[in-house]
């Protein structure tokens, strides 16, 4: 069943990244929107949401490239993770970094949370300031169903050298956290259930897994590799169908690439 979903889920990612209408609102309309919109106050609000949808198009078209066996699609997914990262951070505008004490993003939750996966899993080396805002999040911003984003909290702060909290509010990443530790068949066990709840809301398009880059990229897996890869601890090889696609068999290699785009919303970040 799982390999018959990633075939008809990788159908869809190829359709859509191939679909004419997709390419000329995502990717040249909101270029233009984006090319427009620096320097003139009154249309700063807009370059946030030309950013988040242009960096869609391009993280969804890289990673079609990739399952096709082009790994040089890779460079237009860390492009697209750049474009949304910035789209993030500027809609902070002139906020003061959140606090323990504050409740709320001032962006989506699950765009807060895929944007975190993302950067953890491609190496993002722009991601600092996003990571320190979902890491900083109070109990209170997070509802009943909100189970990864507190996940990605927690994961952000083992990250930073301390101790999560842990919590049945964790739901099903729960137990991925209780053997961070423990026995490594026991995490590679449950970073696959994980993954089976990945797919099983890819196939529903349910949230969070309804974002077209992120149906089939086993992004959660990713983040946890990287986070123990920086604090020296070995990941477990874990057995699911999501682990032995392109997208995880061809890694990104070279540097993480430039983009005028991306350089032009940074400097903009940095001007606020």
């Amino acid at each position: 069943m799982s390999l018959t979903a990633i075939t008809s889920l990788r159908r869809t990612l190829s359709e859509w990244a191939g679909r004419e209408a997709n390419q000329r609102f995502l990717q040249r309309d909101q270029e233009t929107l984006l090319r427009s919109s620096f320097g003139d106050p009154r249309r700063r609000s807009q370059l946030h949401v030309a950013a988040w949808m242009l960096g869609t198009w391009h993280l969804g078209r890289g990673f079609a490239e990739v399952l096709d066996g082009n790994g040089r699609g890779f460079d237009a997914a860390r492009k697209g993770q750049a474009l949304r990262r910035c789209s993030l951070l500027l809609r902070m505008g002139h906020q003061q970094p959140l606090r323990r004490t504050s409740a709320r993003l001032p962006f989506s939750q699950v765009h807060g949370t895929l944007t975190g996966l993302l950067g953890l899993a491609l190496h993002d080396p722009g991601a600092e300031d996003l990571y320190d805002l979902l890491r900083n999040q109070s109990d209170q911003a997070f509802g009943e169903e909100d189970h990864l984003p507190l996940f990605v909290r927690e994961l952000l702060t083992l990250r930073a050298g301390e101790r999560p909290r842990l919590t049945p509010r964790l739901g099903p990443y729960h137990e991925v956290l209780m053997h961070w530790t423990g026995d490594q068949r026991v995490l590679a066990q449950q970073l696959a259930l994980v993954l089976d709840l990945h797919l099983q809301q890819a196939r529903g398009n349910a949230v969070p897994f309804d974002d077209p880059p992120c149906r089939l990229y086993p992004v959660e897996v990713l983040a946890v590799r990287a986070v123990r890869d920086l604090l020296g601890l070995p990941t477990p090889k874990v057995d699911h169908p999501l682990m032995f696609t392109n997208l995880v068999t061809m890694p990104p290699v070279g540097p993480w690439p430039t983009d005028e785009l991306v350089e032009r919303l940074e400097r903009e970040l940095r001007g606020r």
